[in-house]
């Protein structure tokens, strides 16, 4: 799991400088993202992985945010991403408006399904 959250954070970081997994710490500076992963694995060395990928901001006005997102999209949606151990091609498969509890929050989601193989 280690060797995957390396290289997806390293793929989130390149389009996006504050990037955390699970969640941030409490003085995060908005915007930001926060990722989860999930691995299933299918056969031998095939694994599918659900990457949520959450967008986050304190603005009344969530063009930045939105920008932010469909940067998100563009940075990972048929992808590959490569490395001495795995091989992982990530696709869109859902965007979402997420309510958060705290109106001065705004969160928005996309969900990448991906195929991984590892070496």
């Amino acid at each position: 799991m280690k060797t995957i959250r390396q290289a997806i954070k390293s793929q989130l970081t390149s389009i996006h400088p504050r990037v955390y997994f699970l969640k941030s710490p409490d003085n995060a500076q908005f915007p930001y993202l926060v990722y989860t992963i999930q691995i299933t694995d299918l056969s031998d060395n095939l694994k599918m992985v659900t990457l949520d990928v959450d967008g986050w901001d304190n603005k009344e006005d969530t063009t930045e945010l939105e920008d932010l997102m469909v940067s998100v999209k563009n940075g990972l949606n048929r992808q590959v991403i490569l490395n001495d151990n795995l091989f992982m091609s990530m696709y869109l498969d859902r965007q979402l408006v997420v309510p958060d509890d705290n109106p001065e929050l705004s969160r928005r989601t996309n969900i990448f399904l991906g195929r991984l193989y590892e070496r």
